[in-house]
C-alpha cells in the first residue's frame, strides 16, 4: 500500500502546474510536464514512494538557492527544488495537511495560509482568509485596547531548526515514516546544515504554520491576546507595561521552544491611535487630499480574477467597473515621481494593468521602461506584467522595453546582479529575437554559475531556433549540471537528425523522469509539427 495517496500526489501536481513551484522564480519548464502527463508524472511519483530510499540515492535532491530582493536594500535567499523531488515533498506535506490543520488555533486568531484544498484548481488554502483579514482583525482588536505591540520573527524560515520541526511533525502525525521522509528531503536540500526550510512553496508554508503552532497556544494559554500572520505577530494590551510584559514572554516562548528571535528594528510598542495610523483600515484623517483618498481606498480592492470560474464574464465585467473607478495610470505617475515607490500600492497598480484597455496598458509600460530603476523591488513583476502584455504593445513600445531590459542584462546592472531579477528578465526577452539578445544570451551563459540560469539560457537559445549554439553546448553535455543536462534533452529536439541520433545513444542513460520529459517533448513536437518550440 503507497505511503502517499493517489490523491495527495494529483493535488500537489495540480497547484504545481497550476501556481508554480515558487512565488519566487520563474515556473520550470517541467511544469509543463505536469500540466500535460499528471497520469504518467503521478505513476512516477508512485515509484519514487514505493522505494524511496533508492530513489533518493539514484536521482539527486538537487536545488538552486538565488537571491530575490526585498525592498530597495535587502534581499532572501529562495529555493528552487528539483521538479521531481518539489512534487513529492509537496505530496507528503499534504498527505499530512488535514492533520497539522486540525491542531492549529482558531481561524480569528492566526490568518496565514489557513489549509483549505480544492482538488478541481489545485488551490491549496482559504482565499477568503489572508493578509487583509489580519490586518481587518488586529484593527478590530486595536480599537478595544489601548496598547498594540507589533513585531516578527527574524530570519525565520532559514532559522527554522530540523529537530524541533521533526518534534512537531511526531506529535502531529500519525504515520512517522512520513515524518521520516520529509525530514530526509529537508536534510537533502539545506545540504548539511540541520536548519532551515526552502523559502517560496507552499509545503514550507505548511510546515511552519504547525511549527509556530506551539508558541501560538503557550500564548493563549498565558492570556495574551494577538493576532498572526506568517511571522508578523499583532499583541493588544491594556497599557503599556502590559504590552512590555507580553514582549517578554513571546522573545521567551520563541527562543526556549523554537531557537527563534525577534527583528529588534521592527519591534514596536505603540497607542492604538498610532497603530491605527498605519493601518489599510484606517479612518481617512482629516485634510486627506482627494489623491490620498483615492490610493487607499484602491489599498482594499481585491484584483482577483479566475478565467476557469462559471461565471468568468460576469466576474472580469465586474473587476472591470470597479477598476474602471481608479485611475491607474495617475496613481502610477505619482508613484513614478517620487525618489521610492510605496511597494505594496505599486505592486497592487501592476497586477491592476493587466485589466486595462490595450491604450492604457501601453501608457503604463512607457511609463515602467523609463523608471526601472525605481520599480527595482518589484522588478519580478513588472517582467510578468511586460511578458503577458506583449501581444498587446505597439511596436515602439516593445522595442523600447526589449532595448532597456537587455541593456540592464547587458550592462550587468545591479538590478539584474539578482539572479531572480535577471531569471524573468530573460523570460521577457526570450521573446526578443535580436541579434543582440542573442549574443547577450551567449554571454549570461559563459559567466553564469547558477545552473537555473543556465538551464532557462539553453531552452530561451532553442526557442528561438539558434540550432549552432545547442549543437556546439551538445558537445559539453558530460560536464553539466543535471537541471542544464534535462534542458539541453529538450532542446535537441530542435537539431532534428543529430539530436535524434544523439538522444538515442544516451537514453538508456537518463532516469525515469528525464524518460518522461524525453517522450513528452517528442509527442508534443509530434503533434504541432512545423509550429512546435521549445516552452519556455
Amino acid at each position: 500500500m503507497p505511503l502517499v495517496s493517489e490523491d495527495a500526489i494529483r493535488l500537489a501536481l495540480k497547484n504545481i502546474s497550476s501556481y508554480g513551484d515558487t512565488d519566487i522564480f520563474p515556473f520550470p519548464i517541467e511544469n509543463h510536464l505536469l500540466h500535460d502527463r499528471p497520469a504518467d508524472v503521478l505513476a512516477v511519483l508512485l515509484e519514487v514512494d514505493k522505494a524511496f530510499d533508492t530513489y533518493v540515492s539514484r536521482i539527486p535532491v538537487l536545488t538552486s538557492k538565488e537571491l530575490s530582493v526585498v525592498g530597495y536594500g535587502g534581499f532572501r535567499q529562495g529555493t528552487q527544488i528539483d521538479p521531481l523531488w518539489n512534487a513529492y515533498l509537496l505530496a507528503l506535506v499534504l498527505s499530512v495537511a488535514p492533520e497539522i490543520e486540525s491542531r492549529r488555533v482558531a481561524t480569528n486568531t492566526v490568518f496565514s495560509y489557513r489549509y483549505a484544498p480544492d482538488p478541481a484548481t489545485g488551490a491549496l488554502f482559504d482565499k477568503a482568509i489572508g493578509w487583509q483579514q489580519f490586518q481587518a482583525a488586529a484593527s478590530a482588536a486595536a480599537a478595544v485596547n489601548p496598547f498594540v505591540l507589533r513585531c516578527d520573527i527574524s530570519d525565520f524560515y532559514p532559522r527554522v531548526y530540523h529537530h524541533r520541526l521533526e518534534n512537531a511533525l511526531g506529535g502531529a502525525v500519525a504515520k512517522p515514516e512520513i515524518t521520516k521522509r520529509i525530514m530526509t528531503l529537508l536534510r537533502e536540500i539545506s545540504e548539511g546544515p540541520s536548519y532551515g526550510l526552502p523559502v517560496g512553496g507552499p509545503a514550507a508554508r505548511i510546515l511552519s504554520e504547525l511549527l509556530l503552532n506551539r508558541v501560538d497556544r503557550l500564548l493563549l494559554l498565558e492570556n495574551i491576546r494577538f493576532c498572526r500572520f506568517v511571522d508578523d505577530y499583532a499583541i493588544f494590551a491594556k497599557s503599556r507595561e502590559e504590552a512590555q510584559s507580553s514582549l517578554i514572554t513571546l522573545t521567551k516562548l520563541l527562543l526556549t521552544n523554537e531557537g527563534l528571535s525577534l527583528q529588534k528594528a521592527k519591534t514596536r510598542v505603540m497607542t492604538a491611535a498610532e497603530y491605527l495610523a498605519t493601518s489599510d483600515f484606517a479612518t481617512a484623517p482629516d485634510g486627506e487630499s482627494p489623491e490620498d483618498h483615492h490610493a487607499r481606498t484602491f489599498r482594499l480592492l481585491r484584483i482577483h480574477y479566475d478565467p476557469y470560474s462559471p461565471t468568468a464574464a460576469a466576474d472580469y465585467a465586474a473587476l472591470a467597473a470597479e477598476l474602471g473607478r481608479f485611475d491607474i495610470i495617475g496613481m502610477l505617475g505619482r508613484e513614478l515621481a517620487k525618489s521610492r515607490i510605496d511597494e505594496g500600492l505599486t505592486r497592487r497598480l501592476v497586477a491592476a494593468i493587466r485589466h486595462l484597455p490595450p491604450a492604457a496598458q501601453n501608457d503604463a509600460v512607457r511609463s515602467m521602461v523609463a523608471s526601472l530603476d525605481l520599480l527595482y523591488p518589484i522588478f519580478p513583476a513588472v517582467m510578468q506584467l511586460c511578458r503577458s502584455l506583449l501581444p498587446s504593445l505597439e511596436a515602439s513600445v516593445k522595442e523600447a522595453l526589449f532595448s532597456a531590459v537587455r541593456e540592464l542584462v547587458t550592462q550587468n546592472s545591479y538590478i539584474t546582479q539578482v539572479p531572480a531579477n535577471l531569471a524573468f528578465a530573460l523570460r521577457l526577452l526570450a521573446s526578443d529575437r535580436s541579434e543582440e539578445t542573442e549574443q547577450m544570451l551567449a554571454t549570461v551563459y559563459k559567466r553564469s554559475s547558477s545552473m537555473m540560469i543556465r538551464r532557462d539560457v539553453i531552452l530561451i537559445m532553442a526557442s528561438r531556433g539558434s540550432e549552432h549554439w545547442v549543437s556546439n553546448c551538445r558537445m559539453t553535455f558530460a560536464t553539466l549540471t543535471a537541471w542544464e543536462k534535462r534542458a539541453l534533452l529538450i532542446a535537441s529536439f530542435t537539431l532534428r537528425d543529430e539530436g535524434k541520433h544523439w538522444r538515442d545513444a544516451i537514453r538508456r542513460d537518463q532516469n525515469e523522469f528525464d524518460q518522461l520529459i524525453l517522450t513528452w517533448t517528442g509527442d508534443s513536437k509530434s503533434t504541432k509539427g512545423s509550429g512546435w518550440t521549445v516552452p519556455i
